[in-house]
C-alpha cells in the first residue's frame, strides 16, 4: 500500500534550510484531504517513521508536526524523539489547564514547542511563554500586530512568516524581525511516497509472544509498544475509549498496559493483527472474522465452556488468516503462538473448538438445509438456535463498539 507525505522547507535568514513541515496526504493531489486533525497527525508519524525513512525524509533536519487537542492530552509527542521534532500546537487548540500542562511537560523533557498560524488572545499568553517558534500567517495577521508582538517576545522566541509568496513578502518579513521563513515563494510542499508493506506488524507478534508466557511482563511488553509509534497511539486511544469508560485518562503505555490487563491485552493485540491487514479489498472478510470471534465467544461461555472461551475467540478470528495473508494455514501458525487446540481447529481436525466453528461457518455461508439437521451441542451442553440468534446479533454489536480506526 502507498502511502504519502507532503515536506514544505522551512528557510533562516541565510536561506539555509532550517527544518520541514511534514503534512498529511491521502495520495498525489498537493493539498490537505483529511478531515480529522488526529488521524491525519497519526498517519504522517506512522509515514514519516514508520514506512519511510524519516532521516532521509528530512535531510537530517527538524520536523515540524501538527498536534491535535487530544493527542497533546495523551503525551503522544513524547513517543517521538525531541532531537528531531517540533511540536507545532495547531491553531484552534484551546489553552486550557490540560494543555498547559500537558506542554509544561514537553519543555521539562526538552521539546521545542510551536505555535501554528498565531493570532494573539489573553488566553494565550501561558502557551506563549513557553513557545519556542512563533508561526504566523503573514497576510492574514495585520502589520501593525505583527510588529507589536515581535518586538514584545523577539528576545525569547523565534518568529516564522509563513505563507510568503512574494519578494516583497519576504523582504518586508526580514525588515519586522522574522527569523524563519515558509511559503510557495520558497517552495511548495513536495509529496513524498512510500510503500508500506502489508501484513501484521512485527512488534504485535513480539507483544503476543510475551503475553503467551506463564507470567507476562508488563514491562517487556511497555517497551516493545513505547518503541512503536503507531501502537502506542492506538494502545492509548483503546484504553481511554468510552468502550472502558475510564474515569482517568492514561497518558503513559504502562498505565494503558495495566488497566488493560492480560486477558484485554491479547484480544487488543490479536484484533490489531487483523486490523494492521485490512485493505478496500479484504475489510468484509476482517469483520467477518472479527463477528465470528465474538460469537464463537459467546457460544463457547453459553455452553458452560467459560474457561476455553478465548480459545474459541482466537479461532474464530484466525479462521480465514490463510486467505487475508496469502499464506498457508500451516505457514501462518508458526508465527502466532496458539494453544494446540486453536491450531489443531484452524487445521480442520475435528475437536470441540472446530465442531462450533463449523457450525458458525454454516450459518454464515446461509446453507438453511444443513442447518436445519445442525446441534449446537459440546458434550452434554447444548443452546438452541434461537439463543444463537440472539448471540450473533451481540457479536455483530460488539464488532461494531470495538471498530476503532486509526
Amino acid at each position: 500500500m502507498e502511502v504519502y507525505v507532503a515536506r514544505q522547507p522551512i528557510f533562516n535568514r541565510r536561506m539555509d534550510v532550517f527544518g520541514y513541515e511534514l503534512l498529511y496526504r491521502r495520495s498525489l493531489n498537493n493539498f490537505y484531504e483529511g478531515t480529522d486533525d488526529t488521524h491525519s497527525t497519526a498517519e504522517v508519524i506512522n509515514s514519516a517513521f514508520l514506512v519511510m525513512q524519516f532521516d532521509e525524509l528530512t535531510e537530517g533536519g527538524m520536523a515540524f508536526i501538527n498536534f491535535s487537542t487530544e493527542l497533546l492530552e495523551r503525551g503522544i509527542p513524547h513517543l517521538l524523539p525531541k532531537e528531531k521534532v517540533i511540536v507545532e500546537i495547531l491553531e484552534h487548540v484551546d489553552a486550557t489547564d490540560e494543555i498547559v500542562d500537558a506542554c509544561k511537560r514537553l519543555k521539562d523533557c526538552g521539546y521545542t514547542i510551536s505555535l501554528d498560524d498565531f493570532v494573539f488572545k489573553e488566553s494565550y499568553v501561558p502557551l506563549l511563554e513557553m513557545a519556542d517558534i512563533v508561526k504566523i500567517e503573514f497576510g492574514a495577521v495585520s502589520i501593525a500586530d505583527q510588529k507589536k508582538l515581535i518586538q514584545k517576545y523577539k528576545h525569547k522566541i523565534k518568529f516564522l512568516a509563513e505563507k510568503i509568496e512574494t519578494r516583497e513578502d519576504y523582504q518586508l518579513a526580514v525588515s519586522m524581525g522574522y527569523e524563519l521563513f515558509q511559503g510557495f515563494f520558497f517552495s511548495k510542499p513536495v509529496i513524498m511516497k512510500g510503500k508500506e508493506i502489508e501484513g501484521p506488524n512485527p512488534n504485535l507478534y513480539r507483544v503476543v509472544s510475551e503475553l503467551n508466557k506463564q507470567e507476562p511482563e508488563f514491562e517487556s511488553i511497555t517497551c516493545i509498544i513505547e518503541r512503536d509509534i503507531g501502537l502506542s497511539y492506538k494502545l492509548l486511544r483503546l484504553a481511554n475509549s468510552i468502550y472502558f469508560a475510564a474515569a482517568t485518562k492514561f497518558n503513559s503505555i504502562n498505565e494503558a498496559i495495566v488497566r488493560l490487563g492480560v486477558e484485554e491485552m491479547r484480544r487488543w493485540v490479536y484484533l490489531m493483527m487483523l486490523k494492521e491487514i485490512r485493505t478496500v479489498e479484504n475489510s468484509e472478510l476482517v469483520k467477518t472474522s472479527i463477528i465470528r470471534a465474538k460469537l464463537m465467544e459467546l457460544l463457547a461461555i453459553n455452553l458452560g465452556l467459560k474457561e476455553k472461551s478465548f480459545e474459541y475467540f482466537l479461532t474464530g478470528m484466525f479462521s480465514s488468516i490463510d486467505i487475508l495473508l496469502n499464506r498457508d494455514m500451516d505457514d501462518v501458525l508458526e508465527d502466532l503462538s496458539l494453544s494446540r487446540d486453536v491450531e489443531d481447529a484452524l487445521l480442520g481436525y475435528l475437536n470441540d473448538i472446530r465442531k462450533i466453528l463449523n457450525i458458525v461457518l454454516v450459518h454464515e455461508m446461509a446453507n438453511w438445509e444443513s442447518w436445519e439437521n445442525i446441534s449446537i451441542e459440546v458434550g452434554d451442553a447444548s443452546i438452541s438456535k434461537e439463543r444463537f440468534m440472539d448471540l450473533y446479533f451481540e457479536a455483530i454489536l460488539w464488532s461494531m463498539e470495538m471498530d476503532f480506526r486509526k
